[in-house]
């Protein structure tokens, strides 16, 4: 067997001693981030229920698509239809392209092509772009303009407040209407 050198020993220790301070903690170089944001969730064909405190179904949402980001965050929605149930026998119907449940699970954001549908089948229609429907408040409202369609008469107006449990509607502002007989 062969014995190293001197020389070879040195350069082996130079090597190990270079490699060691290579891979020792550096004090100047980024560290992981204090708190780790934890995943939210994505699905698809998504039915989101809520109930009040007797157990009775208050609010269903559907979505074709229904993605959170961040655990405990906002939870977006696609392709939205929404039933909100605030007393039993009184069913109204919210769809829209897309909108937004809030961490809460007490308000939703409707946008795009927004219609909420009376309880009643031949009650009023109302259409918009944007609605937030708050649950504990009973109200669905929209700043946006609004056309409230009861066939063949409609209303347009800008800015609505609609009480769902007393079935009332206030339009702010610009009232237009047509009724005919």
């Amino acid at each position: 067997m062969r014995v190293p050198t001197p020389v070879t020993l040195g350069v082996l220790t130079l090597l190990a001693a270079a490699s060691w301070w290579l891979q020792r903690p550096d004090a100047a170089s980024p560290t992981a981030p204090a708190t780790v944001i934890q995943p939210g969730y994505y699905l698809v064909n998504a039915d989101l229920e809520q109930t009040d405190a007797t157990g009775r179904l208050t609010l269903k949402v559907h979505a074709a698509q229904a993605n959170q980001l961040e655990q405990h965050g906002d939870v977006e929605l696609k392709t939205l239809k929404v039933d909100y149930v605030p007393e039993p026998g009184r069913d109204w119907r919210m769809t829209s392209v897309g909108g937004t449940l809030l961490p809460s699970g007490r308000v939703v954001l409707l946008a795009g092509s927004v219609v909420l549908s009376a309880p009643d089948e031949h009650g009023a229609l109302v259409r918009t772009e944007h609605m937030r429907l708050d649950v504990d408040q009973q109200l669905a409202s929209t700043e946006d303009p609004v056309r409230i369609e009861l066939p063949p008469n409609f209303v347009t107006a800008r800015g609505m407040q609609a009480d769902l449990k007393h079935e009332t509607m206030k339009l702010e502002s610009a009232v237009n209407g047509t009724f005919t007989r």
